[in-house]
């Protein structure tokens, strides 16, 4: 009966056993991969500042053409048209950029993607969501949103407020400043606002608000 039990114990080892052969093998051949003469060292690229024969400079990265002009963006972290804010701390009050036409379309295009489901075509406030339960929002045609400096309205859109949500991550400062531009129009406006019909002196209008 003792002999009987130590075959029955031996057997669960014999099987690990033949387990423990594959798995070697695998590691083998994962191993293999990662050795110095394999493909995961010696990748079908060039670090920096490698030679190389396929240039006549017999380096792998070339020199600008004689005559380049480096380029860098010019706005710091830290400039009102990425903040919103003054070196102060204080909200803008009125255009750290230029508004033109081009600005109140991009504007008008950001508004309609992203506000004009609360917000409405005209500012009302009577977007469509209201519809379906949603509280209506303040409309910027009142007196509380056109007294808001473009500042505190650049700051909403980025961080929200009340029941909006931020939109910080989806509308870019530029853009931000686009939409502020058409938001102006629509409060100059009083209402809806074609575009086509908007004078180069109601642009500077909208551009000289502070």
């Amino acid at each position: 009966m003792d002999h009987h039990a130590s075959q029955s114990g031996d057997s669960p080892w014999r099987g690990g056993r033949w387990l423990l052969f594959p798995a070697l093998l695998v590691a083998f051949f994962l191993l293999a991969g990662c050795a110095e003469t394999g493909q995961m060292n010696d990748q079908p690229r060039y670090d920096p500042l490698e030679a190389s024969d396929f240039f006549p400079e017999q380096q792998s990265a070339l020199l600008p053409v004689p005559g380049t002009v480096p380029f860098a963006s010019t706005d710091s972290p830290n400039s009102p048209a990425v903040t919103g804010l003054t070196e102060d701390g204080e909200p803008v009050q009125g255009w750290p950029v230029e508004v033109n036409q081009e600005m109140v379309q991009l504007g008008q295009e950001r508004y309609n993607i992203f506000c004009i489901p609360c917000h409405g075509p005209t500012g009302e406030g009577n977007g469509k969501v209201t519809g379906f339960g949603f509280p209506k929002p303040a409309s910027l045609l009142a007196e509380n949103a056109r007294s808001l400096s473009n500042g505190e309205i650049f700051e909403i859109i980025q961080n929200g407020r009340g029941n909006m949500y931020p939109y910080g991550y989806r509308v870019k400062p530029d853009e931000r400043w686009a939409v502020i531009a058409y938001i102006r129009a629509l409060q100059l406006k009083n209402g809806a606002v074609n575009l086509q019909d908007l004078t180069p002196g109601e642009i500077d209008q909208i551009g000289s608000q502070q």
